[in-house]
Order: structure tokens, then C-alpha cells, then sequence
């Protein structure tokens, strides 16, 4: 296991335990570490750094073995990606008002190129990726998958100012260095270009509701982020934080139902219920803990 430090100050001098870990490394597989699955409180040791705010996992499975289960993760949120396309096509909507009218876009963590597909079809044909799961990769549309590099995102992938837009959905979390990823991500933004990120909200309405049982303390989570810590983060890389709000996520009211923490007797029962009922079926828009950051990559920020 690999102890982990506050990715704001570098230190642990201020760090105190929030919950106990809750997971058998035994029992970890490449299913654990497929996306989207519903909330089952099994996660590392959760920690908070009472200095900056932030809240982290520590200490984490070795990189090769976190890498090894994403290579081979599945998708299992097929029926939420129309819902995903329409939240981030409004969100990617805001990321480019001030770049060129054909971007070239990248996504970290692109999953099977949905939202790639989606931008596609709208005009914007300059679309990269980077994925580590092959098996989602092959799911992915023919004209987006051979601009899908099927790694992990790191380091010299790509060439400095190549893109306009770098986005991230729900991925920065997962990462087992943000300061590397953040680093990375600035070297490759061109000039005035972009970075679009949504993340899980560590103040947000399911934490507040449901404290451990939250489905954001997940084992594949590693550092949490609130409006307050992500702005830090970024600023700290010399991004120059344009906006930081809450999402409004649009499910079905079963789908929101099976993501709470309410005891699992409780939810499966009327889980079964609500998707068997018109109400159930009933599509609901809640900003239930999720928020989403527009930076730009401001050299004048880096030349002061």
C-alpha cells in the first residue's frame, strides 16, 4: 500500500482520519473498477487535510495494480449516456465561447468516445482521446477510435499547445497524482485554450445526506474535491479559474433512488418498484453533488 500526501500543501503535518477503510484487497477485481457502479461503501481509508480542505484516500494499492484493473474495466452505464451527452454537451457549450469554431478537443478518459461521438456529430471533427480500458475503446465509433490512445493519461502523450480544449468528466478523482495530471494538462493547452472538468463534490447534497454511505467514497476515488479545494488545485498550477458551479443532473427517479445510501433492504425493494411505475420512469434534474470548473491557460498569470 502507498501512503498518500495532501496534492494542495505536500503534507500530511495536518491530516486527520474521516472513515475507516472498508475493503478487502483480496476481493478488488476489474469489476470493482468499472464506472458508475452503484454505491456499495467499500473504499480506501478516507482522509482530510484540515490545513487546505481536501479530502483523500490513503494509503492506495500500488499504481501497476490500480492500472491493471482499469485496463481491464467494462462500461456499465450504458442507459445514463444519453443523459450524460446532453449535461456535458451544454457544459462543453460554455468551455467554448473564447476558442477557435473547430476546436481540437481532447478527452481524458473518454470510456467507449460517447461524448466524442456526440461532438462529432455536431461538427467538431478534431476529437483525441485517451482511454486505458481497451475493451471500451473497441466499443467506441470507428471514425473516433484510432484517435483513442489506449493508456492511461501521463506524461509527454502528446505535444506541448496541441489542443483547445482538454475535458474531463469524473476522472480527475480517480487519479492517482492530480498535480501531474494538472501539469500535463496546462503543457498541452495551447495558448487561451480550455480545461473543462467535472468532479464529485465532497460538500455536495449526497454527502450531506449520506456522509460515508455517499457514493463518491468509492475505492476507485482517490482525491475529492469541493468548490473551494479544486479551485486551490487549479490555481496553484497557474490555471486562471474562469467558473465553478453545480451540475444539475437530469435521471430518471429509479436511477436516483439506486445511487442513494439509504440501507440496501430498503432500496432494492422499491427499487424494483419505481421502475416498474410511471413515477418511477419520471425524468428529475438535481444538482445532487457533482461540479464542473472552466480554466483557462493564462500566460500572463505564469509570466507575473
Amino acid at each position: 500500500m502507498v501512503i498518500k500526501t495532501c496534492a494542495i500543501c505536500g503534507s500530511n503535518k495536518h491530516v486527520r482520519v474521516l472513515y475507516k477503510a472498508s475493503f478487502n484487497e483480496k476481493e478488488l477485481n476489474s469489476t470493482i473498477y468499472s464506472a458508475r457502479r452503484l454505491p456499495d461503501k467499500i473504499h480506501y481509508k478516507i482522509v482530510k487535510c484540515y490545513k487546505c480542505g481536501l479530502i483523500f484516500s490513503s494509503p492506495i494499492l500500488p499504481p501497476n495494480k490500480i492500472f491493471n484493473f482499469y485496463r481491464d474495466s467494462i462500461c456499465t452505464y450504458n442507459a445514463q449516456i444519453p443523459y450524460l451527452i446532453k449535461t456535458y454537451m451544454k457544459l462543453f457549450k460554455l468551455s467554448a465561447k473564447h476558442v477557435p469554431k473547430n476546436p481540437k478537443v481532447l478527452e481524458i478518459g473518454c470510456g467507449n468516445a460517447f461524448f466524442l461521438d456526440a461532438l462529432y456529430k455536431k461538427g467538431v471533427k478534431k476529437v483525441y482521446g485517451v482511454e486505458p480500458s481497451s475493451t471500451m475503446v473497441r466499443e467506441a465509433p470507428k471514425h473516433i477510435r484510432e484517435n483513442i490512445l489506449v493508456e492511461v493519461f501521463k506524461k509527454n502523450q502528446f505535444s506541448k499547445d496541441s489542443f483547445d480544449i482538454v475535458a474531463c468528466f469524473h476522472t480527475l478523482d480517480h487519479m492517482i497524482d492530480p498535480n501531474e495530471v494538472l501539469t500535463e494538462i496546462y503543457r498541452i493547452l495551447r495558448p487561451g485554450g480550455t480545461v473543462l472538468m467535472v468532479i464529485h463534490d465532497t460538500d455536495g447534497l449526497s454527502v450531506k445526506l449520506f456522509g460515508e454511505r455517499s457514493p463518491i467514497f468509492d475505492v476507485e476515488h482517490i482525491y475529492l474535491f469541493n468548490k473551494s479545494t479544486i479551485r486551490k488545485i487549479f490555481e496553484k498550477h497557474e490555471f486562471l479559474v474562469e467558473e465553478i458551479s453545480d451540475v444539475k443532473n437530469t435521471y430518471p427517479l429509479w436511477y436516483w433512488w439506486s445511487m442513494s445510501g439509504f440501507p440496501k433492504t430498503l432500496k432494492a425493494m422499491w427499487l424494483k418498484i419505481l421502475k416498474l411505475t410511471r413515477i418511477g420512469n419520471f425524468d428529475f434534474t438535481l444538482s445532487g453533488g457533482n461540479i464542473y470548473i472552466l480554466a483557462k491557460k493564462d500566460l500572463e498569470i505564469r509570466r507575473k
